[in-house]
């Protein structure tokens, strides 16, 4: 589960630094080559996650659908943290941003 959720955090965050100011809820999938690469990413995930020689290559094990809730919620949480920063900076609360 610490694999599956340590690579959907980087799927969060790589949407979520698309810009350091602008929140990541505005024009969330307007990056066609992101959303590409994160598909991607997704399919070769569930690839590892279910496929049985790899399975054992990775060390990994099929997740039931509560797993994947579970690993989903721990993975979004960074999101909240990142806006919070992001609109902190809005408010200048960091000083003159570049």
């Amino acid at each position: 589960m610490t694999f599956v959720s340590l690579v959907l955090i980087q799927f969060f965050n790589a949407y979520n630094c698309r810009s350091d100011r602008v929140s990541v809820f505005r024009h969330t999938f307007a990056n066609r080559w992101l959303n590409i690469a994160v598909g991607w990413e997704l399919v070769l995930l569930v690839i590892i996650m279910y496929v049985p020689f790899l399975q054992r290559a990775f060390g990994t094990f099929s997740f039931a659908p509560a797993d994947w809730i579970l690993t989903m919620a721990a993975a979004f949480s960074i999101v909240p943290v990142l806006e919070a920063v992001k609109w902190m900076a809005r408010r200048g609360r960091f000083g003159e941003l570049a």
